[in-house]
This record gives structure tokens, sequence and C-alpha cells, in this order.
């Protein structure tokens, strides 16, 4: 094989290496890394390396004014100067730029370690070189905005944007362009660019810092919530989340882009952050706060589930609608101690009877602790009035329960509180379900004396309760404190 042969060999080799690497779209696909130094001196050193040995560098120092076209460096103040490097598949170029004495400014070029003529080779390198360094850098940002801001207003800038590969250069652009006096429309169209920017950080930066602008009109409020469900990082999410409502004036009908994306957020901290803000900052109407209290069926914690649906229940007007769906995200806590925690809260408002009932049956159906049970219940005889249904889904839980101590508990408080005496037959005959005859005993004797001064019918289901008793103490000493 010639030499020829083996070159194109070689080569061959390389580009299918390269493009297992970097797949089929070769340089496009390479990793680029920005590094920025600014020392105390004013001096910034910036380098960006492509992959593939295709890096560059900018070195400068003092105020750098480019031509119009970005071709040329027309001006550099005194004590300033500007040095390009780039290397590039082992050829490797530099110009330096200077002011001389009279102002103008001193251009040399080299290629590799021989300096060139910079007129015949230089200038045409320099104008190449030249758009990758304001594309790739913030070097002369503030003046490139204005000029295009000047030549064809945020869509001038905006298109250049979309030009511009670094996230940093980007961000910096469309904080400059925010600086001007932008209509609805131009802001909706910052923020769908923002949207591109492929950095949470700089996303977020953007939006946390300008809410009052974005949160100004209709039009770019959407467009804001629109562009906080692109961030990834749920840190990032929240805290744009938290900021907009804060500071923000989101209309009742936005609230619920909102809430879809805090549902978007897989942390429960972050999520449970951004719904508690919601809570201490807004004031809801029904339909937002059962989307706020649907919105915690998504949050696995329990203990970030229950803060914030005690925080719900600190509303003003809990309707129908809302505590239905509070009671079927709370149907959701696995732990008993958090469970009775939003229970003891809840109960503290006014609830009507098939509410009541509801809740009962959600708490038979999803606590195990006997100890948390009766807590649960001797709070709903502080609170609420049982009656019909209600008093028959409680006496169900209490029934269900094992420990004949919790139960002998509840129906020792049950007996300081009034019922009708249909009432009264029915509790007397839940006592039956208790297995311990000191506890049955202890249970009947509290009722002893609403016995005394009750009808024939609560008398005789007294009488029955009392017979369940082996015990001929016990038995004894309960069906005496009736005679």
């Amino acid at each position: 094989m010639n030499q020829l042969s083996k070159f194109i060999a070689a080569l061959l080799v390389k580009i299918i290496i390269l493009l297992m690497v970097f797949g089929p779209n070769g340089l496009s696909a390479q990793r680029r890394s920005t590094s920025v130094n600014i020392n105390n001196n004013g001096k910034t050193t910036i380098s960006i390396k492509n992959g593939l040995g295709n890096n560059f560098s900018i070195e400068y120092k003092g105020e750098i004014t480019l031509s119009d076209d970005d071709t040329d460096v027309v001006s550099i103040s005194r004590g300033g100067y500007m040095e390009i490097k780039k290397s590039a598949f082992g050829n490797r170029r530099r110009i330096s730029i200077e002011p001389n004495d009279n102002g103008g400014l001193i251009k040399k070029y080299y290629v590799g370690s021989s300096q060139k003529s910079f007129d015949a080779e230089g200038k045409k390198w320099l104008s190449e070189i030249l758009l990758e360094v304001v594309r790739t850098t913030t070097l002369g940002a503030e003046k490139r905005v204005n000029r295009l801001y000047k030549a064809g207003g945020s869509y001038k800038v905006l298109k250049e944007v979309g030009k511009i590969t670094s996230n940093h250069v980007k961000s910096r652009y469309i904080k400059l362009l925010l600086k001007k006096e932008l209509k609805e429309a131009d802001l909706i169209a910052v923020l769908n660019e923002v949207a591109e920017i492929d950095s949470n950080h700089h996303q977020a930066d953007i939006l946390k810092n300008n809410t009052n602008v974005f949160l100004a009109h209709k039009g770019t409020t959407a467009a804001y919530i629109k562009a906080a469900g692109t961030i990834d990082s749920d840190h990032h999410k929240a805290e744009v989340l938290k900021k907009s409502i804060n500071d923000g004036s989101i209309s009742d009908t936005q609230m619920k882009a909102l809430f879809a994306i805090t549902q978007d957020i897989d942390s429960d901290h972050h999520k449970a952050s951004v719904l508690q803000t919601v809570l201490e900052r807004r004031s809801l109407n029904q339909t937002n706060l059962k989307l706020l209290v649907n919105t915690t069926r998504d949050i696995d914690s329990d203990h970030h589930k229950a803060s914030v649906l005690k925080k719900a229940l600190n509303s003003e007007d809990l309707g129908s609608d809302v505590y239905n769906t509070l009671l079927t995200s709370v149907s959701s806590i696995d732990s008993d101690h958090h469970l009775a925690s939003v229970f003891t809260q809840l109960l503290r408002n006014e609830i009507d009877g098939a509410s009541l009932s509801r809740l009962l049956r959600v708490m038979q159906d999803n606590m195990s602790s006997d100890n948390h049970q009766a807590t649960v219940l001797k709070k709903v005889l502080q609170e609420q009035r049982l009656s019909g249904n209600s008093l028959s889904e409680y006496l169900s839980v209490l029934r269900n329960m094992d420990s004949d101590h919790h139960k002998a508990s509840v129906f020792k408080t049950l007996s300081r509180n009034d019922f009708s005496d249909a009432e009264l037959v029915q509790i007397l005959k839940a006592t039956t379900g208790i297995g311990s005859d000191h506890h049955k005993a202890e249970s009947l004797l509290g009722f002893a004396s609403k016995v005394r001064s009750a009808d024939r019918e609560v008398q005789d289901a007294y009488t029955s309760a009392c017979k369940d008793i082996d015990s001929e103490s016990h038995f004894g000493r309960a069906l005496k404190a009736i005679q």
C-alpha cells in the first residue's frame, strides 16, 4: 500500500471513530466549555474549548469598541489591549491589538510563531473570528444590544440571541434588552426566548428578577408561567413560582396553570413550599382552593402533605367540594400521626353531618392506631354534634378498635355529652364490643346517672349491656349504679 492509500485509510478510521464518539452530527455534538476570569486589574480572560482541538481564548483590558458590522476593532481605551488566540487541528493563529499614542491601534497578526501582514491576511481573519467572539462572550454586549435595538427593535436583538450558543451570553443580552421600554408583545417574545435557554440557573435568574415587568399584563403573565414550566430543576422552578406569587398579580384563571406546573415538581419539599406560599399570600376562591388541595395528592411525604393541608384548613370558607377533595387527599396519608393531626385541625371547622360521616369512614379505612383513633374521636365530641348517620359511623369506628382501654376512654368521654334517649340506646348497645369486663363496666358506669333519669327503653338497653359482663363483681357494680 502506498503512502497516499495509508493516509486515506488512517483518515477514514479517524472519521469513523469521531462519528462513534460524537454521533452523526459531528462537530455540532461536541461539548463546549467556557471559563471566564476577571482579575483585580480589570483584565478579562475568556477561554472556550469546543473539543477536537478547536479552541480559542480572548484576553482584554479596557473599553473595547467594535465596528457596526462586528468585523473590526475600532478603538481601545488608553492602557487597554486585546489578544485573540485560536487553535484548530494544530493550526494556531493570534491577533494582538493595542492603542498607540495618537489614539490609533497597533494590530499584529501571527500564524504559529511567525508574524504575518495584518492588512493582507490578519484583517480577514479578524473579521471572521470577531463574530464568533461576540457570540461566545459578553464582549461589547451592551453596545451591540443598543445598536441592534436601534436598527430593528427587540425582534433584531432576539434574532441575534437565537444565534448565540452560550447560555450566559444569551442571558446577558436578554437582561440588557429588558432595560428598554418594551411592549407586551415584545415581552412575550422575550419570555419565549427565555424558555429556550438551556440553563435552569439563567432561566430562573431572568424570571425572578423581572417579575414586575413580566407580570404586568395578562399575556405576559401567561407566557411567564409557561416559561417557568420549562425549568427542570425543582429548586429553581419553585423559587420562580414563589417569586411570582409574592410579587405578581396572577389572576384566578392563571392560578390553574401555576398549579399544573407545581404538579411537575418532583421534590415534595419544593412542591409543598410553593403551595404554602400560595396559601400565605393569596386569597383563593373555591375553585383554586380545590385545585391546590388536589395538588397535594402528588406529594408522597406524609409530613409535607399534612403541613399543606393543615394550612389550607385555615382558609375562611371550606365549601363541600373543597372538603371532599381534602378528604380524598387525606386518605392517601399513611402515617396515623399525620392523619390525626389533619383530622384534629379539620374538626375545628364547622362541618355538616354528611361530611362528618365521611370523615369518620375515611378514618376507619385508613387509620390503624387505636391511640390516634381515640384522640380524633374525642376531638369530634369537643367540636361537633353527633346525630343520625354521623353517630352510627362514630360508633362503627369505636367498635372496630382493638384496645379495650382506648374504647373505654372514648365511651367515658361520650358519657359527658348530651344525647337523646334513642341515641343513648344506640351508644349503650355499642359497649358490647368491649371484651374486658373491667373496661365494659367502667364504660357503662359513666352513663349511669343519665340512665337513671331516662325512659324504660334506655334502662333496658343498659341492663342488657350489663348482662354481657361475665364477672359477677363488675356486673353487680354496673347494675347497682342505676338502682
